[in-house]
Formats: structure tokens, sequence, C-alpha cells
């Protein structure tokens, strides 16, 4: 969001845009093969104040009118992981409940920043932050280019660093006490019935 009251997404195809209204990775979306071949820009102005979960139902408005888009959600059996907990036990460490002070906070993300950004430099993916384990197997299938699915039966929130440029992925999830279960799962898809190529005039 540029600003308070605008939206932009610049070069997102129209598979991109799709999983984004929906909030599911690509690979949850079930469509024409064509909807990853050309990028669009998108730049919208909302109300003021808008909180941003309420903006997906807002992009999702504005598929169905400029594309025609006709998509419905149901669950299917596809191969992937399912995310459980190792036979040693979870090693997870609960994120405090007392909320961090504004200072701690921006120390946090400064921290993230940096191992982001020497992860990537030496070729790797870091996920870090407070997280529930549904959101740690929701990153995870970006990194698998599968689905993944949380069974660890886990709540709450945990501190999780994972960090491909030092461990696999596989590796690194068996650092936090959990385990990538290959086999198959059921997952929630995005069916898409009806779509357009190109969008109507504004």
């Amino acid at each position: 969001m540029p600003g308070p009251d605008r939206v932009r997404m610049s070069s997102r195809s129209l598979l991109d845009l799709i999983s984004s209204a929906y909030s599911v990775r690509n690979i949850r979306v079930s469509g024409p093969v064509w909807m990853s071949d050309q990028e669009f820009d998108i730049e919208a102005k909302v109300p003021e104040g808008t909180p941003k979960q309420d903006l997906n139902g807002m992009l999702q408005s504005l598929l169905e009118e400029r594309f025609g888009l006709k998509a419905h959600r149901n669950s299917q059996i596809r191969q992937g992981f399912a995310l459980v907990v190792g036979k040693d036990g979870s090693k997870l460490k609960p994120t405090p409940a007392q909320s961090p002070s504004k200072q701690e906070v921006l120390a946090q993300q400064a921290q993230i920043l940096k191992e982001a950004l020497e992860a990537n430099r030496a070729g790797g993916t870091l996920v870090s932050g407070s997280m529930t384990t549904e959101h740690l197997a929701f990153r995870l299938e970006q990194l698998v280019g599968a689905p993944v699915v949380d069974e660890t039966g886990l709540s709450g929130e945990y501190s999780v660093t994972i960090n491909t440029a030092n461990d696999s992925v596989f590796g690194g999830v068996e650092k936090l006490g959990l385990k990538l279960q290959p086999g198959k799962v059921n997952i929630d898809m995005v069916v898409v019935d009806q779509v357009s190529k190109m969008p109507t005039a504004n």
C-alpha cells in the first residue's frame, strides 16, 4: 500500500492475483494454464483506514467485475506434505504472552531483514518470526513447491527461524522438532470456473 488510501500491485499474473484474492499459494489454484502467461498492474483507491484483511475481498470483487472471474472452493486429495511433530517432540519456543514494546518490534524487524538479506546473498531463503504452525505450513508451501498441511496439533504462536542458506528446508524443519512427511494430503483448492484473458475497460 503506497498510501493510506491506495493499493498498488505491479507485474502480477492473473494466477498471482487470484491466489492473492483468495489467500492461497498459486499451487492451490486450479484453472486455465494461460493464467500465468501475462502480467498486469493494478492501482486502486480504497477507503482510508481499510483493514488489510478486507482488501482480499475487494480484489475478488475487482476480478469478478473486470475479468468475469467465477470460482469456488473445494477439497481435493493431492500429493504433498503433512507438517507433523518429530519423534523426539517439538522444539518450538512459544512467543512470550506479553506484547513487545515498539522498540523491541523494530529491533526484531531489523534483525529479520538483516538475516533475510544475508540468506538471499548466500542463495537461500529465510522464514522467520512469530507464527502459528498453520502459518508455518503456509510459508513452507512456497519453499517445497507442493501443498503442506499442518497436522502438528499444536496451538499458539511460536518463534520460528529457518534459513535455507544454512540448512535444507527439511533440515531446518527438523531443527524445530517437526517433520515434513510426504504423502497424500487433503487440501482446500480454489477452482476457476470462468475467467477472461483480458480485463474490461475502465
